[in-house]
């Protein structure tokens, strides 16, 4: 499947400081270019409320699709990724992507 914005994935990608993650995490797609996509991360808001007293942390309104549970998305975690670093990315929720709308609210935060 083509990656779109609003998708929401599931794998392993490096983080900002270059580690790779032990386990799979949640992401969200907010751009996609001809050799990359761009995305936050996403976390289940359950255990980490707290988290979202931080500016930098934004409850999704409307989350499902493609995420399960109440989530937040990490603000300034926008990472850019080569096409050619996606092949083990699995799309959630059957390619249904998250609220335009709400989409668009948080890819204006991030901007």
């Amino acid at each position: 499947m083509k990656f779109s914005a609003g998708h929401g994935i599931l794998g392993r990608i490096r983080f900002r400081d270059g580690e790779i993650p032990t386990y799979d995490r949640t992401y969200l797609i907010v751009a996609v270019g001809s050799d990359y996509i761009e995305v936050v991360n996403v976390s289940s808001i359950k255990g980490r409320e707290r988290k979202l007293l931080f500016r930098t942390n934004e409850a999704l309104k409307s989350y499902r699709p493609p995420f399960m549970v109440p989530s937040f998305v990490k603000l300034d975690s926008l990472t850019r990724v080569p096409l050619t670093e996606c092949n083990g990315l699995q799309i959630l929720y059957k390619g249904q992507k998250l609220d335009d709308t709400e989409l668009k609210r948080i890819i204006k935060m991030i901007r």
